[in-house]
């Protein structure tokens, strides 16, 4: 009689071990890596010279024909400041591209002034750098 009861419950189980794990949401980043992230204040003097936070990096990504801009900053107000920037693709400039893994500079530049504690580098869904501290040349 045990017997009899444990095998409907095995034969469920075998059959909840068959079902495949939900596929992860795919990223709205076409980046296969990226390195080298910087950030920077630059407020050496200078006639009309103005402080300007810099950030640089490299994205790669699987073929030629994309293009990508930092857009933002976004500013969170705390002591001292978080900048939030978000790596986006621009449209392709359209024909044929190359079918090899391509390596990117990027390089943004907006007016801020010192302190900043921090810069956050998104793309899509995902997080590329987090640079603290963020040091003030000057």
């Amino acid at each position: 009689m045990k017997q009899a009861l444990l095998v409907p419950v095995v034969a469920s189980l075998g059959a909840c071990a068959t079902v495949p794990p939900p596929a992860p949401a795919a990223s709205s980043c076409p980046l296969i890596g990226s390195s080298d992230w910087a950030a920077w204040i630059n407020a050496m003097p200078g006639p009309d010279a103005r402080p300007k936070l810099i950030v640089t990096g490299k994205a790669t990504v699987p073929t030629g024909g994309y293009r990508f801009a930092l857009s933002g900053p976004t500013v969170l107000r705390s002591e001292p400041v978080q900048v939030h920037l978000t790596l986006e693709q621009l449209p392709a400039s359209g024909g044929p591209v190359t079918q090899a893994v391509v390596t990117h500079d990027i390089r943004g530049e907006w007016p801020m002034s010192p302190p900043v504690g921090s810069v956050t580098v998104r793309c899509g869904d995902r997080t590329l750098a987090i640079i603290s501290p963020v040091v003030t040349a000057s």
